[in-house]
């Protein structure tokens, strides 16, 4: 299963570079309705109890349920696009599928 390293001082650049080249799947980040400045770092745009950690996500992880986790578990808005970014991947797609459209 492949691993995501998520710290507070994690940037959002770094985090979708990890997520593309990981899964082959563009993260879109948001830091409230507005997508986040690869600039930022997490702890400036998770939820305040945040401690940091490790995401567990395999490429047969749901793209619903992976948005669901980052929201659930960082109170981080994310979506999931196919690989050039141009589409939003399905929510029934898994990583591996949804960077294949």
């Amino acid at each position: 299963m492949a691993e995501l390293k998520v710290s507070k001082l994690t940037s959002v650049q770094s985090l979708k570079r990890q997520f593309k080249e990981t899964f082959d799947c563009t993260l879109v980040i948001y830091k409230g309705n507005k997508i986040a400045a690869d600039t930022n770092k997490i702890h400036d745009i998770a939820k305040a109890n945040y401690k940091g950690g490790t995401l567990e996500i395999g490429p047969r992880s749901r793209v619903g349920n992976v948005e669901d986790y980052f929201k659930d578990s960082f109170g981080i808005k994310v979506q999931i696009k196919n690989a050039d970014g141009t589409t939003l991947a399905g929510n029934t797609l898994t990583l591996n599928q949804a960077g294949k459209c």
